[in-house]
């Protein structure tokens, strides 16, 4: 016997299954969003600790004194130093 629709239902079908499966898609939702902050969040923090060791690195160079390096006006100097390979 055919019991026929009624606001989008189908009379007679088990609603029970589609309400499992959705609570297993769900549940599978939950941990792939749990999973995915857990990354976030670890990736932030190892951001923030390769900032703050960047900033440290930085207050090292500026509080080391300065050298002032000889005066080399002659640019044509730098081309002699290369050395082309022998084949």
């Amino acid at each position: 016997m055919v019991r026929g629709t009624h606001k989008g239902r189908v009379y007679g079908l088990d609603s029970r299954n589609d309400i499992a499966a959705m609570s297993a898609q769900i549940t599978k939702f939950t941990a792939a969003l749990a999973e995915s902050e857990r990354r976030r969040v670890a990736e932030q923090e190892s951001m923030s600790e390769t900032v703050q060791q960047i900033k440290e690195q930085v207050m090292n160079l500026a509080r080391q004194p300065t050298t002032s390096a000889p005066d080399d006006t002659d640019d044509e100097s730098d081309e002699d130093d290369y050395v082309e390979p022998t084949p």
